[in-house]
């Protein structure tokens, strides 16, 4: 095969194989994706301006230390020509000549790195290799769902083999289309240990800048099944005399349907991959490549250095009164000011596996708002990422952040400033503080002290974000987004779409993605005050050292030298004057208590708490996604039923009640049913599952039962409102929510178990881990926290009834709830225990199933 000049092609180039691999390469040698039919090979797809997690590091030991160099990626030595089944690098590096060849085999699943390395030096020297590989193995919507998710169901198993030592095999035991994709990992030398979790292999402390503690130290040897499958493999250390040259490298396999579970047997694989032809890496090229990779901000610059702050500077910066201190060995992790702010300072952030983050969401209404914009925020240094308006998950602005272990620092909206001349990137402050719609980063450095405030306004529908340089010079900073308009979060190659209109930047999605074909006249907008102390706006050229872009969606902003910086980021995918009404009502949740009361002195802790723990509802009610779960946006059925609707009614705010249980009747199927989940604007009433659990069908009439407990307004039950209809409400039946609720009784009493009154299970209860594997089950099973449920939703509505004075409808409902605890007292008590599942057999015998969650139902 003859190499292609990368000058000569476009990115990302795709090298393929006839067995089905096809590896996605940046410029820069960076492996950015990898697919084998119709799986995603690795877990962590990347951008132009990063490495990413696949790679193969030389390690050089010297006397004192080991210095790491990464061969793929902007900070790699090599320079890259591209073949059909592959790509050819070469370089120097510390008087080392360094070759390497990725090679895709012809014939099988398989692909393999050639690493050559001459000792150019006048002594000798001892080097190793490590190699990295991301491990997903699932259907690419899956791993970009969520990658945690995916790397819960993975199998690692270490092997060892008797000439080429330990390799890694890794099972999806997730079945992606009924198959269970593997890939096996091993050396073409000999490889001496391993990792299997990105934790192992960069630790918590990389997101603070240092080594990665696998590559510094050494891989450990162990497995770890954490959130981040990575596999990792370290060779054994060689010399190299004066001259003397070697060649080493990796390779990888794939088994598209490996139905069995790993085990011992699969170290055959390994003789399988190295009797490919391929495994003997080819002649190499004789004129090497002779470009620079170009060198980019986010892989060289290094965090900027911050210290401490101390007693003093707390007390500027927070105010004296500190509530709920946190100390470990007298040192001061955390504490809460009476503003309700949670300040986090550097030495927590250190100590924890999950760093610190905050949602903001704009506006103040109590029902949802497809006006509004939710924003997540980092105390690494991700000051808004995963911007959206409205559906928080497909109207995306801005990256999410992926993995929290800081293996990449180009998500969302970041910062660099210049010290001394030289480009540092905002990373984890001295102190970090949140409050309800607002996050402080306080970085205290040698030469000054900058502030950074991200927050989402309560009025309008806005996000903004100010710079100060509070002490020492005025500064020149460099902003960085990560433009997810046009699809796949970022990932997407291609320029951003913008149009610079006086003091703003006007941001526009490409015609063919979700959010051009959704809004064709939408935008996000990033407006300033001061014009004048812009000195570039561009795109990702503006994040190379030689200036030329990759093609990748960031939007950047470069100042001139300034003290000050202040932006606003606002969504305009909607019509301006559905903006310009603002939020209606107002979040009353403010909880007070007599402080000279004891009582309220003895709780001190929880209302310091409580605000925190309403602003999370409320996030989790009106902007639902997580800080780790971060795909959302639509309603489980059954969660709004529950926190949502209690949270109102406890502080009073019956009218977003109400406007709450009419979204959730309107997603009633014609049969009486709920979907498991569903999505509450109108524009994504189709998104939705085509079934639920059995407890479902309970928790909107429970939730309609509290309301009229709480409010005994009658007139809600006479609220017309259609069923669910895939064409729309013009196509739906339109009957009373009394009439609803009916339908709902009347399923409820026909999923019950064969002769008694006790619910099915149907496709599952509570425990969404507990869904049955034989659908007969479905029909004979049946679960005592069902059962309680439906006891529970019978007496609680027969109360309501009573309330209304609604006696006849309550008496029918009370006789049949006691019909209900007569069953479960005589059935599935079983020698004074309640059962957990009991199965009902065709024949009359009957199996219980406890389990422990399962022993304080109550009846």
């Amino acid at each position: 095969m003859s190499a292609v000049p990368s000058r000569d092609l476009t990115f990302p180039f795709i090298a393929s194989s006839p067995a089905g691999p096809r590896l996605m390469l940046n410029q820069s040698g960076s492996v950015r994706r990898i697919d084998c039919e119709d799986c995603l090979i690795n877990l962590f797809p990347t951008n132009a301006v990063e490495a990413g997690p696949c790679n193969v590091y030389l390690r050089v030991h010297g006397a004192n230390a080991v210095e790491v160099i990464s061969l793929l990626g902007p900070n790699s030595p090599l320079s890259w020509d591209f073949e059909e089944r592959g790509m050819v690098g070469a370089g120097t590096w510390k008087n080392l000549r360094l070759q390497m060849r990725l090679l895709l085999a012809e014939s099988e699943s398989a692909w393999f790195w050639h690493v050559r390395i001459e000792n150019l030096r006048s002594e000798s020297c001892r080097c190793d290799l490590i190699h990295t590989q991301d491990v997903g193995l699932a259907h690419y919507g899956a791993v970009r769902l969520n990658e945690y998710y995916v790397s819960q169901y993975m199998d690692h198993v270490a092997l060892q083999h008797d000439r080429n030592g330990v390799c890694v095999a890794s099972r999806q035991n997730q079945p992606m289309g009924g198959r269970f994709p593997s890939l096996l990992l091993g050396s073409l030398g000999k490889a001496v240990s391993y990792a299997t979790d990105a934790l192992s292999v960069y630790g918590k402390e990389y997101r603070w800048g240092e080594t990665a503690i696998g590559l510094r130290d050494g891989l450990p040897g162990k497995r770890l099944q954490h959130e981040h499958s990575l596999v990792a493999l370290q060779e054994e250390v060689f010399s190299l005399d004066s001259g003397q040259s070697t060649e080493r490298g990796f390779f990888a396999q794939v088994v598209m349907n490996h139905a069995a579970a790993l085990s011992i047997d699969d170290v055959r694989r390994v003789d399988q991959a190295l009797a490919l032809p391929e495994a003997k890496c080819p002649p190499w090229p004789v004129n090497a490549p002779e470009r620079s990779n170009g060198g980019g901000k986010f892989s060289s610059a290094r965090y900027l250095p911050v210290v401490d702050l101390d007693v003093a500077e707390l007390e500027q910066w927070f105010g004296s009164q500190r509530l709920q201190e946190e100390r470990v060995n007298g040192q001061l992790l955390s504490f809460f000011t009476p503003e309700h702010e949670h300040v986090v300072l550097r030495a927590k952030e250190s100590k924890v596996l999950r760093p610190h983050g905050h949602i903001m969401r704009s506006g103040s209404a109590l029902v949802p708002d497809e006006a509004s914009m939710t924003s997540t925020a980092w105390m690494s240094g991700v000051f808004h990422s995963m911007v959206t308006q409205g559906h928080v998950s497909i109207n995306r602005f801005l990256s999410t952040c992926h993995t929290y272990l800081g293996v990449f620092r180009s998500h969302g909206q970041r910062v660099f400033v210049e010290v001394d001349g030289i480009w540092h990137l905002l990373g984890v402050p001295s102190a970090f503080s949140m409050s309800s719609n607002q996050c402080r980063w306080i970085y205290r450095f040698s030469s000054g002290v900058i502030e950074v405030v991200s927050k989402a306004d309560e009025k309008t529908h806005v996000l903004t974000l100010s710079i100060r340089a509070i002490e020492g010079p005025a500064r020149r900073f460099l902003l960085s987004h990560h433009v997810a308009l046009n699809g796949d979060d970022g990932l997407q190659p291609g320029p951003v779409l913008i149009e610079q209109e006086a003091n703003q930047i006007v941001v526009r999605a490409i015609a063919d993605s979700d959010v051009g074909r959704r809004f064709p006249e939408g935008s996000f907008v990033i407006a300033y005050k001061d014009a004048t102390i812009w000195g570039n706006v561009g795109g990702d050229e503006m994040l190379w050292d030689d200036g030329i872009s990759r093609g990748e969606p960031f939007l950047c902003l470069q100042t001139k030298t300034t003290q000050a910086v202040e932006l606003s980021l606002h969504g305009r995918l909607l019509n301006t004057a559905a903006l310009e009404a603002g939020p209606a009502g107002a979040q009353d949740w403010q909880l007070s208590l007599d402080q000279g009361n004891s009582k309220a002195q003895a709780v001190s802790a929880i209302t310091d708490i409580i605000p925190w723990l309403v602003n999370n509802a409320l996030v989790h009610y009106l902007s639902p996604r997580g800080l780790e779960q971060y795909s959302g946006g639509g309603w489980g059925t059954r969660d709004v039923c529950q926190g949502p609707i209690e949270l109102l009614l406890s502080l009073g705010h019956f009218s977003s009640a109400r406007d709450l249980l009419c979204r959730v009747f309107r997603q009633q199927n014609p049969d009486g049913d709920w979907p498991q989940w569903f999505m509450f604007f109108e524009r994504e009433h189709t998104i939705r599952p085509s079934d639920s659990h059995g407890d479902i069908v309970y928790w909107p009439v429970l939730a309609l039962a509290e309301y009229l407990c709480a409010t005994r307004d009658a007139s809600i039950l006479e609220e017309r409102l259609p069923y669910f209809h895939p064409e729309g409400d013009a196509k739906a039946e339109v009957v009373t929510i009394a009439e609803h609720v009916e339908s709902a009784l009347r399923l409820m009493r026909r999923r019950v178990i064969d002769g008694t009154v006790l619910a099915a299970y149907g496709h599952g209860d509570w425990n969404d881990s507990l869904q049955p594997a034989k659908s007969d089950m479905r029909d004979h099973l049946c679960s005592s926290w069902t059962v309680t449920l439906n006891y529970q939703t019978y007496r609680t509505l027969a109360d309501a009834y009573d309330r209304l004075d609604r006696r006849a409808e309550s008496q029918v409902l009370r006789e049949h709830a006691a019909v209900i605890l007569q069953q479960f007292q005589e059935i599935l008590v079983i020698d004074g225990v309640v059962t957990g599942l009991l199965y009902f057999h065709p024949e009359g015998r009957r199996e219980a199933m406890l389990h422990p969650s399962d022993r304080n139902t109550g009846l």
